[in-house]
């Protein structure tokens, strides 16, 4: 459970510095064709990296095609909408969506496993979702007058996207049995790629979106790097051996923690850390810890 959990905070640490740094990207690419090649290259990655750790990658071929086929459906989705929610709105507005997470993954892991969550669970979600809320509000603003939050419609396609993440979570654990978890996260890779493409190659062709000039200098590109080896290879591989350890409800309180990690990320862009990101994290690990330790005491005595 200790490696689960600091998988988990390594995870926290790679997304959370995901909309910042896609911000930065979206500058200069449009978000279908900066999201087909990230999983372009992310995909390769893992390809190589799959045949390095377990020394074949025939399987990909010969793997279960139908659900491999609906799980990369769901990631397709998700990153198309979180892309879109950062170009149409901002990182901290849709980090502040996230904090949503756990009431989320609550909901759906009710959906598809029927299993009602546990009481340590329902004590830990409104502390967790309040540290998560209280880690992206300014106090400042409030009490210079000025709004808490400015609503510009990509939020709205993130409160979709952050059930869309709990579901891909729960069925890569359910329907690749017997898989490692390096094989079903490439699998759902490779298989959400080429719906990625085809998606941004229409609206490509429609003149939506362009491609871009390619003018790209060495800060960029250790940006786009940083965005496919770190949050979509590493920090995706470690959050489902986390989600398979520690289960997607408790998984996905560690997620409340983004916001502040955004926060501090967004240090490289010129914003300062406030308190309120610093409390808002540590009432997120006290709701993750009390969960889990409700929960372990729980198992023990039954």
């Amino acid at each position: 459970m200790f490696g689960a959990n600091v998988g988990l905070f390594l995870t926290v640490i790679a997304w959370g510095s995901t909309a910042p740094v896609i911000n930065e990207l979206l500058k200069e690419m449009d978000p279908l064709v900066l999201s087909a090649a990230r999983y372009i290259f992310t995909s390769v990655i893992f390809i190589i990296w799959l045949k390095i750790a377990e020394g074949k990658i025939g399987s990909l071929v010969d793997m279960p095609w139908k659900p491999a086929m609906i799980l990369g459906g769901i990631m397709c989705a998700f990153i198309m909408l979180f892309t879109w929610a950062i170009h149409f709105s901002n990182p901290i507005s849709v980090s502040i969506i996230v904090a949503a997470g756990p009431v989320a993954a609550s909901l759906v892991d009710r959906m598809v496993t029927g299993r009602r969550p546990q009481k340590a669970v329902f004590m830990a979600l409104p502390l967790a979702v309040l540290g998560g809320l209280i880690a992206s509000v300014d106090f400042q603003s409030i009490l210079s007058g000025g709004d808490i939050f400015r609503f510009e419609g990509g939020e709205a396609l993130m409160i979709v996207g952050v059930f869309l993440w709990p579901l891909y979570s729960t069925l890569i654990q359910r329907w690749f049995e017997g898989m490692s978890q390096l094989r079903r996260t490439a699998i759902t890779f490779v298989a959400a790629t080429p719906m990625i493409v085809c998606i941004a190659g229409v609206f490509v062709l429609l003149g939506l979106e362009s491609l871009p000039k390619g003018n790209f200098d060495t800060k960029y590109i250790m940006y786009f790097v940083w965005s496919s080896l770190a949050t979509s290879i590493l920090g995706t591989y470690l959050w489902n051996i986390g989600v398979q350890r520690l289960g997607i409800v408790i998984a996905t309180m560690f997620l409340n923690l983004i916001p502040v990690v955004a926060v501090l990320v967004s240090m490289m862009f010129g914003l300062e850390p406030r308190m309120e990101q610093l409390l808002g994290g540590v009432l997120v690990i006290i709701a993750v810890v009390q969960a889990q330790l409700r929960t372990l005491v729980f198992n023990k005595n039954k």
